[in-house]
């Protein structure tokens, strides 16, 4: 698919995010934000911190984007992070070939081996490119035989030394390391969610579609420790019983059908592996009804065995539809106590913690959100088009850059003193408004529609008189008069 033309549109005129470093050579998989793509990524890290810190009760933490290769070992990164390659032995293009095959039987319109493709090995996916005699999209010539390569960026720390370094492709393992750290200082407690929102990095083969496949990106995630032979009644505010008749669309592993099933339907069918994870995913449906993504688009997908990471017993992602087909937009994993037992092995370090009367290395339940992602299918879902002259967003309030946009309605220094007057009083209760007086009033309406913005007012000669001013609402484009105080 090439894509919502649309949003293409919008988010170059409207410089939501960009190419970057575009006055030299382009170089993929890296995008750099506007000023409007900067407030909705933090209205929705805002959004999931509410959620995922505050209410969950988790602790949030920093850790280092650079973490030395004993982590990565630990981790089984360096063994296992590793994606399909392929190479034209003509033009020197590379492809991942997984990639490769599934865009290949999309365009045939053969959805099922568009999915075995998944579940297929480094000897598998080489089979099926010569049995289909695929080419270099570039300039058809032969492709090499697929091998695998390491997606993590290496790097050195330190002046002429030896000692290897990487940059971290989840921000997960800097949580696994502080875990300890964190269990004594935060109350010495399980269950116990720590959660982290940063950078990460991975040397994607092939970054494609925009947002979707980059090599540096911004992720949320929540580690949730718990004991896996004690499953609390409550954790943080939530209370776990009470989420078991939450419905979800859900996609069992090797069936293409969607159905809608409660959680506590899942969980007693073994389809989500415990309560733990259970509730994050509970979580996640929550967040995305917060941001606005319609429901119809979600689906949450049981992996199958043959797709899952090394770590996991089992992975649920949270899927959208886009105009790139489905996107996954979170990671679910139950990651047993691999990660913990690992560092513990490999560092000489005891991991375990005394919870109740119990000594144990906890089993973690993780969430991963990218904000990337999440963010493109935010813009791809809330597109408007046809119903007036420009394409516009139909962003939710807890979303949108801006609650308000302040136009007077023309030039004049009495019109414009007022606006900024109003404007000011706006920012200083917290709310998010932005200021314009250039252009008609007509244009200034679209502009703000483009970007989502939900309500405009409009500062205009009745104002000066008797304090009133014009609200217009995005999605209607309706006309009212409200009294400034009650804004």
């Amino acid at each position: 698919m090439e894509g919502n033309v649309g949003i293409q549109d919008i988010v170059a005129r409207r410089g939501i995010y960009y190419q970057a470093f575009g006055i030299y050579h382009e170089v993929g998989g890296f995008f750099d934000y506007g000023p409007v793509g900067v407030r909705i990524r933090r209205n929705i890290e805002s959004a999931w911190r509410n959620i995922f810190v505050e209410q969950l009760g988790a602790v949030e933490i920093e850790t280092t984007t650079i973490m030395p290769e004993q982590v990565f070992k630990a981790s089984g990164h360096l063994s296992t992070f590793a994606d399909p390659i392929t190479k034209c032995l003509k033009c020197g293009t590379h492809y991942r070939a997984d990639k490769l095959l599934e865009e290949y039987y999309e365009k045939k319109g053969e959805s099922k081996k568009e999915e075995e493709i998944k579940k297929m090995d480094i000897g598998q996916l080489d089979g099926e490119i010569r049995k289909n005699g695929i080419k270099c999209e570039k300039c058809g010539g032969e492709l090499s035989k697929v091998e695998r390569f390491n997606l993590m960026f290496q790097t050195q720390i330190g002046p002429l030394t030896t000692d290897k370094g990487y940059l971290r492709p989840e921000t997960a393992q800097g949580m696994f390391v502080d875990f300890k750290y964190l269990f004594r200082i935060s109350g010495a407690k399980l269950p116990m969610a720590v959660a982290q929102v940063g950078k990460v990095y991975r040397n994607e083969i092939s970054p494609r579609q925009q947002l979707v496949r980059l090599r540096e990106f911004s992720q949320m995630e929540t580690e949730l420790f718990f004991d896996p032979e004690e499953m609390p009644g409550e954790v943080g505010e939530i209370s776990v019983d009470a989420i078991l008749g939450a419905k979800l669309n859900f996609e069992e592993a090797g069936k293409e059908e969607v159905r809608e099933r409660s959680i506590g339907e899942l969980l007693e069918a073994g389809k989500i592996p415990n309560k733990m994870l259970a509730l994050l995913i509970y979580l996640e449906k929550r967040l995305v009804d917060t941001l606005g993504i319609p429901t119809e688009l979600c689906r949450f997908r049981e992996l199958e065995k043959e797709e899952l990471p090394h770590y996991s017993k089992g992975n649920i992602d949270l899927e959208v539809k886009t105009s790139y087909g489905y996107i996954e937009i979170a990671g679910n994993a139950y990651r047993t106590d691999y990660d913990l037992s690992s560092h513990a092995k490999l560092s000489g370090t005891d991991l375990s913690v005394t919870s109740g009367s119990k000594k144990l290395v906890p089993h973690v339940a993780e969430a991963s959100i990218g904000i990337d992602r999440t963010l493109f299918a935010l813009l791809d879902s809330s597109l408007q088009t046809g119903d007036r002259d420009w394409a516009w967003l139909r962003l939710s309030s807890a979303a949108a850059p801006y609650q308000y946009a302040i136009f007077p309605l023309q030039k004049d220094e009495k019109l414009e003193a007022k606006a900024r007057e109003i404007y000011k009083k706006l920012a200083a209760r917290g709310l998010q408004a932005y200021y314009s007086s250039s252009g008609s009033i007509g244009k200034r309406y679209a502009r703000a529609d483009e970007i989502g913005v939900p309500s405009c007012m409009t500062i205009d000669y009745q104002t000066l008189e008797d304090g009133t001013v014009t609200v217009r609402n995005r999605d209607t484009m309706k006309q009212e008069r409200v009294e400034e105080g009650k804004l």
